[in-house]
């Protein structure tokens, strides 16, 4: 089989179990999965609605893939494009917790299938309760875990010719940034969202009402991913941070699958989305949680380093600045959202 590298992702946001190997030097990896202990801690939630997928990404995808060894209680596919194996639990009654999950999954054989004598490798999967130093906390490769900052189709984003869906730029575009400076555009990324795995809290789109950040700021509704910063009063502020029930909402009702679209241009700046300051792409979230992830390698093999703006960071709702709160809070019974308050 082709020499590739597979990066095996634990699932669960408290951290990975990850094993990267050759198939020429490791043929039976194994994967640990987190126990049921852990992930319920780790999630701070309901385990069940978390526990029905299990992604594993191969870093360069060659081969076209078939599998077995995973019985009747999972389903499994392959996309050659972005290198994701998708094993999905669909056995037994009622929601899949830890504890059915790894005690049904035991281990997975798989091949190249275009080879004349293809080379049968089984990977074993064991559970295992995170030890100090077992893992790290980053975010693992599945739809649960979404930390990306991005816009929802159909966002218009100012450039030198007018305005344009976010989802038709293409690479070389020249985007126009708040200062009035035509940039152009480096890498597009695409994040696909399932809402039957994903965590509303971080992965379900933020709406930035019309006028609810100033007048005419958004000039429409935006819709961007919780973790996109837009320039507020002189704070990036995260978009789930500014969620106020009111003019600022999370959105309830998704389709089942969504993509976000990413800008990234030579540096981190604002652009105009909907006639508001919004960041591009910062190096603080992992370009490998992009569907097109291999486009960014391709075109950048030794890396790109893309430095932060020098503005405060709110994150979180408690670290916005109180008078932001007010203001806010004052634009909001300005375009008519009733219920008001400052939080």
């Amino acid at each position: 089989m082709a020499n590739f590298t597979i990066d095996f992702n634990g699932f669960g946001t408290g951290g990975n179990a990850t094993t990267s190997y050759n198939d020429s030097t490791t043929t039976n990896p194994t994967v640990v999965l987190f126990s049921s202990a852990a992930i319920t801690s780790a999630n701070n939630n309901n385990a069940n609605d978390r526990l029905k997928t299990l992604v594993l990404n191969i870093s360069n995808p060659e081969a076209t893939m078939a599998f077995g060894g995973l019985g009747s209680n999972f389903s499994v596919s392959f996309n050659s494009t972005t290198g994701n194996i998708t094993i999905t639990y669909i056995g037994g009654s009622g929601g899949a917790t830890s504890t059915t999950w790894n005690a049904a999954l035991q281990s997975m054989t798989y091949f190249n299938s275009n080879d004349e004598s293809p080379t049968t490798h089984t990977i074993t999967f064991v559970s295992a309760t995170p030890a100090s130093g077992s893992y790290t906390s980053s975010t693992a490769a599945n739809f649960d875990t979404i930390n990306v900052i991005c816009f929802m189709a159909g966002t218009l984003v100012r450039t030198p010719d007018g305005e344009v869906a976010v989802e038709t730029l293409k690479r070389g575009d020249l985007v126009l940034t708040t200062d009035g400076v035509a940039k152009p555009v480096r890498w597009l990324g695409r994040q696909t969202v399932s809402s039957f795995f994903a965590d509303p809290a971080r992965s379900y789109p933020i709406r930035v009402k019309a006028g609810a950040l100033a007048e005419n700021v958004p000039s429409r509704d935006l819709l961007v991913s919780p973790d996109h910063a837009l320039l507020v009063d002189g704070v990036m502020v995260h978009a789930g941070a500014l969620v106020n029930g009111t003019s600022i909402v999370r959105e309830a009702k998704v389709p089942t699958v969504f993509t976000y679209h990413h800008v990234e241009l030579d540096d981190h700046s604002l652009i105009l989305a909907e006639n508001t300051p919004a960041e591009t792409f910062v190096d603080n979230v992992d370009r490998m949680n992009f569907d097109n992830w291999a486009e960014h390698q391709a075109l950048y093999p030794e890396g790109r380093t893309v430095s932060e703006l020098p503005y405060p960071r709110a994150k979180a709702h408690r670290q916005v600045p109180v008078y932001i709160r007010v203001a806010l809070a004052e634009r909001a019974e300005i375009i008519g959202a009733v219920k008001s308050a400052v939080a």
